[in-house]
């Protein structure tokens, strides 16, 4: 479909040189869309490098939330943290509220972090504002190691979670600014591979560490929690920013270098590529703050990122991660054995996050998206039917454990991982991090209120749904589904300038993919 292209304005370069930004950014943008994968891979091997390395922080995020949660299983960590039940029994359990609050601490940081991560990213740029976070996680990690009570220890997680909460936010902000289009999916959906890899190790740490019989035994975990934030910042301080923030910036030479040290040739051609993106921006926007978030193209943009983001807690993922030992210790496993399959749960979650990456190239960000989801809705009502068979019939209880593995292995093909590309690609480059903070914050309501909810409703106590649970997730599914299909966009292979533009013409969601803008 032809459409029709906008005037472009001359500007003077950062060498002083005028340039027609309109017929450089042709260039940038032909080239953009030639480069193979592996041609990407080889002429931008810094920026491969760089990349891999901002995606560190994201194992503590995956990591910390399951050590805590499931750190109550151990015995000792109940005798430090908790009483004596009954009294001389040497049997210790922990208070319930501790049990019940535990679990929020990182939710309430995730929920309120990325607002201010938001703010940071536009203002001081994603490096510095990841890596200061990342020395400031340093010691309220250390909060959870010497902590002697359970208030001590809840207060450190609430503060270590405003911190690692922003992290969703920064890392996707750095890769998708430092990548060329076509590694800028599989850069992005890392992000994902990360957290679950780190809920992967926790999970073997805390394996090994069950047995012992003293304070170590829950110490270790945290501990061991220090190597990605220490890993990260060593290097992250070698860095280059990104050479978006650069010149949003005005910082010419700088972004010039910073394109020089990733691998992009013809500089020239790629400032005025990033130049007359911003400019077009800037033109179309009334100010810099957040409540630009919700104005013009930009609510459309910041819609989008939030309820694709929420659709991650609408399809059921919390039952998947949380409860899925619920289901192995009713199916009658043993507690290491429940270990064990926990670390096979992650563990599928690993490879389902590796077979995202091509995927993600192949059916792009809306497909993958829509037909992962379609899947994990249509296992959801599965387990709910599976949960009206008697609760004699164990055939039914292990075929919704087998459920739960699918689920989790299916939803990080697809669902879990192709999230952070979107969040990342829509938001127009002036507000991308006030628009990422805005998403992971929305999304970070249902979670919390999934966190405070689950417990009641799968109790056999309480509203006793069990896996019935699956029936509304599957209906919450149902609806995404037909959001995505109506409202969310196709971004693989879409430069930023390219992205306003279809956003600017109001470019009808499923027409994304097959519109062509080229140039008069």
């Amino acid at each position: 479909m032809d459409v029709e292209t906008a005037s472009k304005p001359q500007v003077t370069l950062f060498d002083g040189v005028g340039h027609d930004l309109a017929k450089q950014s042709e260039v940038v943008i032909r080239r953009e869309h030639e480069l193979t994968v592996r041609q990407a891979i080889s002429q931008h091997k810094l920026a491969v490098f760089w990349a891999v390395w901002f995606i560190l922080p994201g194992f503590v995020i995956g990591y910390d939330p399951t050590v805590l949660g499931t750190l109550v299983g151990i015995p000792q960590f109940r005798k430090t943290f908790g009483y004596e039940y009954p009294a001389g029994s040497g049997e210790y359990v922990l208070a319930a509220h501790w049990t019940s609050a535990f679990p929020y601490a990182p939710i309430i940081g995730f929920l309120l972090a990325p607002l201010w991560a938001g703010w940071f990213i536009d203002r001081f740029g994603p490096k510095r504002t990841l890596l200061g976070s990342a020395i400031l996680s340093l010691g309220t990690l250390l909060i959870e190691v010497l902590a002697g009570t359970a208030g001590i220890l809840f207060a450190g997680d609430i503060l270590t979670g405003l911190l690692l909460g922003g992290f969703p936010a920064l890392g996707p902000a750095y890769i998708s600014e430092i990548l060329p289009v076509r590694l800028r999916g599989i850069g992005l959906a890392s992000n994902n591979f990360a957290q679950v890899a780190g809920s992967f190790i926790a999970v073997g740490v805390l394996r090994g560490t069950e047995g012992l019989s003293d304070k170590w035994a829950y110490k270790i975990p945290f501990i061991t929690e220090y190597a990605f934030p220490a890993i990260f910042i060593v290097g992250a301080f070698f860095a280059p920013e990104t050479p978006w923030f650069l010149v949003k910036k005005g910082r010419y030479e700088e972004a010039a270098t910073s394109l020089q040290r990733t691998g992009y040739i013809d500089i020239d051609s790629n400032m005025a590529f990033m130049k007359e993106t911003i400019q077009m921006e800037a033109e179309n926007a009334r100010s810099n703050n957040y409540l630009d978030c919700f104005r013009g193209t930009n609510f459309r943009r910041t819609a989008i990122c939030a309820i694709a983001y929420s659709g991650q807690f609408f399809c059921g993922i919390n039952v998947a991660s949380s409860y899925a030992t619920y289901f192995f210790e009713l199916a009658g496993v043993t507690t290491n054995q429940a270990f064990d399959l926990s670390l096979g749960l992650f563990g599928l979650g690993v490879l389902g996050n590796i077979i995202s990456w091509p995927l993600s190239s192949i059916w792009g960000r809306r497909m993958s998206y829509i037909i992962t989801l379609c899947a994990t809705t249509v296992i959801m009502f599965l387990i709910g039917f599976l949960d009206l068979a008697p609760r004699s019939n164990t055939s039914a209880i292990y075929a919704k454990s087998a459920m739960m593995l699918v689920f989790y292995f299916i939803y990080n093909c697809g669902l879990g991982p192709i999230v952070y590309a979107i969040i990342a690609e829509i938001p127009s480059t002036a507000i991308r991090g006030k628009s990422l903070g805005v998403a992971c914050s929305f999304a970070h309501i249902f979670s919390l209120a999934l966190t405070a909810g689950l417990p009641y409703a799968m109790s056999p106590i309480e509203a006793n749904w069990g896996g019935k649970i699956g029936f509304m997730f599957g209906g919450l599914g149902i609806m995404t589904i037909i959001w995505a299909y109506r409202s969310l966009p196709e971004t693989k292979g879409r430069t930023f300038e390219e992205l306003d533009i279809l956003f600017y013409r109001q470019t009808p969601a499923w027409k994304f993919e097959s519109t062509d803008l080229t140039r008069d």
